[in-house]
């Protein structure tokens, strides 16, 4: 993901080095530039409620809970504390840890979490968190754990083999065949006890994993775009409306012609607009265009400096409509995060 760089210039008829060229293939459905130019030029509609920007709804109590409970989470948490959290998976301390993680690593308190004057130290305790949670992590933790358990499994059977062979060798010959088959149908509650261990391990280190990409994936966005405004973070007091405006699209089928999501009061070069679900779901990734060709993946910005609006196009698959915005404020390739 990355937040484009190049400049735009409206109506421009060159296009830069960054930018596909014309081509004459046909414009992708539902897109035409006099519908847009008419959306353009379009007066707010009231009959439908503007996008919501991506703002935690708490109030500044809660939110200062939950950068405490971070703060204390980020102290509490190691290799150490996470190998005992794999070993001991029922102990009250793992159980505690645990709950901790999965009440406060949610998609709604990283997004909350992320925004604020100090959204940068806090960025560094979920990437730090995220980090001890990564697959390459957790198996270094696995490694010797598993290690020890197949150990373990393998001295059991040794010894079990070992005391079957004996006790062949001393019975008579006619009983050996009921032995044999009466060892085979027994129960083995150590092995069973280390099966559902193992189980268990790659259960809960599997849950790890996913909570390190659930961290990555609601927080790489924000603070890509966050990253210009963490320098001045200390212009936007606490509670301050001017703090910096997150807008997300998670698929192109959210905000079309027909019925498009309006953003009002967007502010060029603080406000963001994070396209990276989309880029997700067409599994490739965007790129800035003047002119629509057709494929997939495109984006393109109009802006009217009269009626001090922009529209946004996103092309989806061919047969589906585009991801078409109108932002009043003026939307510049800086302020995409994709």
């Amino acid at each position: 993901m990355s937040t484009i760089q190049q400049p735009w210039r409206a109506q421009s008829d060159a296009p830069s080095n960054h930018v596909k060229s014309q081509t004459t293939a046909p414009a992708p459905e539902g897109v035409s530039s006099l519908a847009l130019d008419t959306l353009l030029q379009s007066a707010p509609n009231n009959a439908r409620a503007p996008k919501d920007a991506d703002t935690a709804t708490s109030g500044p109590e809660s939110q200062a809970q939950l950068k405490q409970e971070l703060k204390n989470l980020r102290a509490q948490l190691d290799r150490n504390t996470v190998e005992r959290m794999l070993r001991a998976p029922d102990a009250r301390e793992s159980q505690a840890f645990m709950q901790k993680i999965d009440t406060l690593l949610t998609a709604e308190s990283i997004k909350s979490l992320l925004r604020g004057p100090d959204a940068h130290s806090r960025a560094k305790d979920l990437n730090a968190i995220e980090n001890l949670f990564s697959e390459h992590s957790i198996e270094a933790v696995l490694d010797p754990i598993q290690s020890e358990q197949v150990e373990s499994y393998r001295n059991y059977v040794d010894a079990a083999l070992f005391n079957l062979k004996a006790g062949l060798m001393n019975a008579s010959p006619g009983s050996r065949f009921d032995m044999v088959r009466a060892f085979s149908k027994r129960e083995q509650p150590a092995l069973t006890t280390i099966q559902h261990y193992m189980t268990d391990l790659a259960s809960k280190s599997k849950h790890l994993c996913d909570i390190a990409t659930l961290v990555r994936k609601h927080s790489e966005g924000l603070q890509y775009a966050l990253a210009d405004d963490w320098d001045r973070g200390h212009q936007y007091p606490s509670g301050h409306e001017n703090h910096p405006m997150i807008y997300s699209f998670s698929n192109t089928g959210e905000s079309t012609l027909d019925q498009p999501s309006e953003i009002r009061n967007f502010v060029t070069g603080r406000d963001k607009l994070n396209l990276t679900g989309i880029s997700r779901q067409l599994n490739k990734p965007l790129q800035s265009v003047n002119r629509l060709s057709g494929e997939s993946g495109e984006i393109q910005l109009k802006y009217s400096r009269e009626h001090n609006a922009s529209v946004l196009v996103v092309t989806g698959n061919r047969g589906t409509p585009a991801l078409v915005a109108k932002i009043f404020g003026h939307v510049t390739d800086k302020d995409l995060v994709t």
